[in-house]
């Protein structure tokens, strides 16, 4: 072959190759695109007055605010959904360290409540450690109107003993991982006079006992063991396209509903007693409390968020409550629960700041039931 020949060769099989990459690459713009659109278009049928929350300048939102300015609550709701997650060993993720205005999450591991907070714990303290999801963390409300905030407060007011209070509230945990966070913090020496556990939505919400983000950790774990040109065609929008929507479609699956909830209030049980067994071990005083919630014994006409589609999103969480209801109602559950599942059946005002999170008004009432009961049971004095 001349060189002349080679040359034209060498230049035809760029302009091929060339055409290609341009090729592909316009066809992952355009199923990029088509991705982009199809969730513009499922987003616009979606009812904004559905909606799991209100865009900050909603004039709603003033009613689960009051006493606060719009640009106050604008900035709030911005905090809140600044905050994200990270990596954390054995219970797999944590909030991220964030220091705001109206929230702050401490680099070691809790919600900072008024900045004070020693860690190591100060052992002269009655320390309480308080566990949750989001609704304990305190989703979109200051750090002293969380449930642990008010709590510290009312107990400082009615106890002569020097009481120090951590929210290691956690957005999505439930109980599973409320247990796994104790026994960790007992390994770091940090051990609780006191462990008040709040639950009840996240059991039902992650009804089959696995932790939020386990599918993507799942697929992480998993890819490792992929060849890179597969991770690449994985990646590529026309990939995502036709795959992404297959998948969607195959996990919805009807299911035994009354086995779900069966199945999540007996490891609910479970994780009780062996937090039980394991504070008793370590002279730990244990308070279980089942939460609230927006769908189940609350007055509707003044839940803001109404409109949201509980029963989609949330299946489990009536079926599993009206069960839990009956278990306590036959003592079930033992003198160390506290059922505030139907505390807010009388109130008539809003109490959520959207779909299922609290309100500081909301919080602070179940600060006083739970002052209350650890009064009446002399648990603290």
């Amino acid at each position: 072959m001349t060189g002349k020949m080679a040359k034209k060769t060498y230049i035809a099989i760029s302009v091929i190759f060339f055409n290609v990459f341009v090729l592909i690459l316009l066809i992952n713009l355009v199923f990029s695109g088509l991705i982009d659109l199809r969730e513009y278009v499922r987003k616009k049928e979606l009812n904004p007055e559905a909606s799991h929350s209100f865009k900050p300048d909603n004039p709603e939102l003033r009613k689960v605010y009051p006493g606060m300015s719009q640009p106050e609550i604008s900035r709030v709701i911005r905090e809140n959904l600044s905050i994200t997650q990270v990596y954390e060993p054995y219970v797999q993720f944590k909030e991220r360290p964030f220091r705001g205005t109206f929230m702050n999450a401490d680099p070691r591991g809790f919600r900072s409540i008024d900045g004070q907070e020693k860690w190591p714990i100060d052992r002269d303290c009655f320390n309480i450690f308080v566990f949750g999801g989001s609704t304990a963390f305190g989703a979109a409300i200051a750090d002293n109107e969380t449930i642990a905030g008010y709590l510290k407060q009312l107990l400082r007011e009615t106890s002569d003993k020097k009481v120090a209070v951590y929210n290691f509230g956690r957005c999505s945990y439930m109980s599973t991982q409320e247990r796994v966070l104790l026994e960790q913090l007992i390994m770091s020496g940090n051990i609780p006079n006191l462990a008040i556990f709040i639950d009840g939505l996240n059991d039902f919400a992650h009804h089959n006992g696995v932790p939020a983000f386990t599918k993507d950790l799942t697929k992480f774990m998993n890819e490792g063991e992929k060849p890179a040109y597969k991770k690449l065609i994985e990646a590529l929008p026309v990939t995502k396209f036709f795959l992404g929507s297959s998948a969607s479609k195959s996990e919805k699956q009807e299911a035994d509903s009354s086995k779900i909830v069966s199945d999540a209030i007996s490891r609910y049980k479970t994780n009780k007693k062996l937090i039980e067994a394991i504070s008793r071990e370590f002279n730990i005083k244990t308070l279980f409390v089942w939460q609230p919630t927006s769908s189940y014994k609350y007055d509707q006409n003044y839940n803001i968020f109404k409109k949201f589609d509980y029963g989609g999103f949330l299946p489990y969480l009536k079926p599993g409550y009206e069960s839990m209801a009956k278990e306590c109602a036959a003592g079930t559950f033992g003198d160390n629960f506290l059922w505030l599942g139907a505390m807010q059946e009388s109130l008539k005002e809003p109490l959520y700041v959207d779909a299922i999170h609290y309100s500081a008004r909301m919080s602070k009432l179940i600060a006083e039931y739970i002052a209350v009961d650890l009064s009446a049971k002399k648990i603290i004095q």
